[in-house]
């Protein structure tokens, strides 16, 4: 009775495939997390920022208001002192002064409907005059004494009684309002104007040629006891002088924002070049692994057979099987020539033995060694346009660097692949191109492909062998000669490589490495 096994598919995902998407997941909430503190960060800031210029536009307020009272008592001082050296006041009214009864200076609470305010008695010092005569005696040495007096008297009711002998300008207290201002290191234009009522302007210090723009408003100043008339100073494009005041602070703020934010996008950038690198790695050693495996499973299996079959007597199998150990341990030993030559140049100490030659025969010499290894039929066409002139370049990684690029052009196309090889000339650089018919490149890769270890192949498969070192060798030592290498590859379509070594006129890169 025989058995009959069925081999069922497996549709379920590999662990590989799954240990990817994992790593894909915690790389998307990294990212998320990362962008979200940012707008966070961004958010937090730009509301401290709306609050500090609400808190500074209050206090640049509130100081101007408190200087625009000083300017009018100063004004008040003023008036008084141009009054009392009057002798037209002095002779038939005597000397002012300012009195206070004590309860005027008593705080009392206010009821609903009442409003409180601070009121004055005068005092005659002629007594040849009635306080009739006389609605308010003043002092200038008193009011010396302390600015304080004027507004602790009632400033409303004074300037109401002042103003009776003497009106004071608007433009007065503006010029006397300015000199505080700028003392406090605000020098924008600003002006006064007396209200009646709330918004009624009836006289204002405001040139005609000025534009009141972005106004920073003062308090209502009462200049009457009845409160209908008063004064507001105002300050021109004030939000200039918060700006100012904020610009320690909010440049700080943001100075500090935009590194938190550099230093998120270097570590995002750094994560995921770790990554990339990571991926790389692991393709790189599994790609050698097999690489390195087949010729030493070849080499211990023709032993092998060899020692099991005892073929020392029969010659031609065992010079088969001889013949065939030495080209894989050749093919082993130009493996291991690659890496050592990958140190090699990653500790920058190779050094170039430049000569004269001509190309054309290494290049025949080249496309026939590929044919015979290769498993496909390959048709080359060589285009020699230099007209026998050589190149002074190292003929032994030059001749690599060839190689790899026209083995490349043969894996990487189709079964019965088309490679054309021109070499032409310019004024400064020698041109070697090579053209295959292959399966492309596709934009996203095309800047990657000259980095150590990368490969356009897709994790560790092995249709097409390598190490993802061929063409950053080719790079290297297009670089090393004072040139470049240059690809030009359209998916599906084949590519191009142009390998440019510079003329020997050409002293200043001809001398290079």
């Amino acid at each position: 009775m025989s058995e009959c096994y069925l081999v069922l598919p497996h549709f379920g995902r590999s662990p590989k495939a799954i240990t990817f998407a994992r790593m894909k997941l915690r790389m998307r909430f990294i990212i998320g997390f990362v962008s979200l503190s940012i707008a966070g960060i961004f958010l937090f800031q730009g509301y401290w920022l709306w609050n500090n210029y609400h808190i500074e536009s209050r206090q640049t307020q509130e100081r101007a208001s408190l200087l625009l009272e000083q300017a009018i008592a100063e004004a008040l001082a003023i008036t008084i002192e141009e009054m009392n050296r009057d002798s037209s006041l002095n002779a038939p009214h005597g000397a002012f002064e300012i009195g206070f009864a004590a309860d005027s200076l008593t705080r009392q609470k206010s009821r609903p409907g009442k409003r409180i305010v601070r009121y004055y008695r005068t005092t005659i010092l002629n007594p040849t005059e009635t306080t009739d005569s006389v609605p308010l005696v003043l002092t200038k040495d008193y009011y010396k004494e302390s600015y304080a007096a004027i507004r602790l008297a009632g400033t409303a009711g004074i300037y109401e009684s002042i103003t009776q002998f003497n009106p004071i300008r608007v433009t007065t207290i503006d010029s006397l309002w300015g000199l505080h201002l700028r003392h406090e290191g605000i020098h924008n234009a600003h002006f006064v104007d007396e209200l009646f009522g709330r918004d009624t302007v009836i006289d204002t210090s405001r040139p005609k040629t000025l534009e009141p723009t972005r106004l920073l408003q003062t308090r209502r100043v009462s200049t009457s006891m009845s409160e209908d008339y008063g004064l507001r100073g105002y300050i021109v494009d004030a939000s200039g002088i918060i700006y100012r005041r904020m610009f320690l602070a909010g440049g700080a703020t943001l100075l500090l924002a935009l590194i938190a934010t550099a230093c998120y996008a270097y570590l995002i950038r750094t994560i995921l070049r770790q990554k990339s690198i990571a991926q790389i790695k692991n393709d790189f050693v599994n790609n050698m692994t097999h690489e390195l495996k087949t010729p030493i499973t070849v080499t211990y299996s023709a032993i092998d057979t060899l020692q099991t079959y005892n073929l020392i007597d029969d010659k031609a199998k065992r010079d088969e099987y001889l013949t065939l150990c030495k080209q894989e341990l050749k093919h082993l030993t130009r493996l291991v020539e690659k890496i050592l030559s990958m140190a090699v140049d990653e500790r920058k100490t190779l050094r170039l033995h430049k000569e004269a030659f001509q190309p054309g025969p290494l290049i025949d010499q080249l496309t026939r060694q590929i044919a015979l290894k290769t498993g496909k039929q390959v048709h080359f066409r060589i285009i020699d346009e230099l007209d026998g002139r050589p190149i002074v370049a190292d003929k032994l990684h030059l001749g690599q660097a060839i190689e790899n690029l026209i083995d490349n052009a043969v894996k990487y196309a189709g079964p019965e692949p088309h490679v054309t090889i021109r070499l032409k000339t310019d004024k400064l650089f020698t041109h070697i191109e090579v053209e295959d018919d292959g399966i492309g490149i596709a934009p996203a890769h095309q800047r990657r492909v000259f980095e150590r270890f990368y490969r356009v192949t897709d994790g560790d498969r092995h249709d097409v062998k390598g190490f993802g070192l061929g063409l950053s060798y080719v790079k290297e030592i297009a670089e090393r000669h004072g040139g470049t290498i240059r690809l030009r590859s359209q998916e599906g379509h084949g590519s191009l490589f142009t390998l440019l070594i510079p003329n020997p006129h050409d002293t200043i890169t001809a001398r290079r490495g």
